[in-house]
């Protein structure tokens, strides 16, 4: 129960930071600031370790498939 609830917040983390980075894209307006790379590097991060999650979640067995065509 503990691995979904951090997937949970790995996700909405991810949505958060990418909605900050449209916020300082649209504040900065082009001027050369750093701040949306460095916002969208930390997205990617943050996706990288929701998948890292997640596939450590279906090698250990915690999850699973459990949808009706699924043998």
């Amino acid at each position: 129960m503990i691995l979904k609830t951090i997937i949970v917040i790995l996700f909405f983390a991810n949505v958060a930071v990418l909605g900050r980075a449209l916020y300082t894209l649209l504040l900065d307006q082009g001027r050369g600031g750093k701040r949306t790379a460095n916002l969208l590097l930390l997205r990617v991060g943050l996706a990288i370790a929701l998948i890292a999650t997640i596939a450590v979640g279906v090698v250990t067995g915690e999850l699973g498939v459990s949808a009706p065509w699924s043998p």
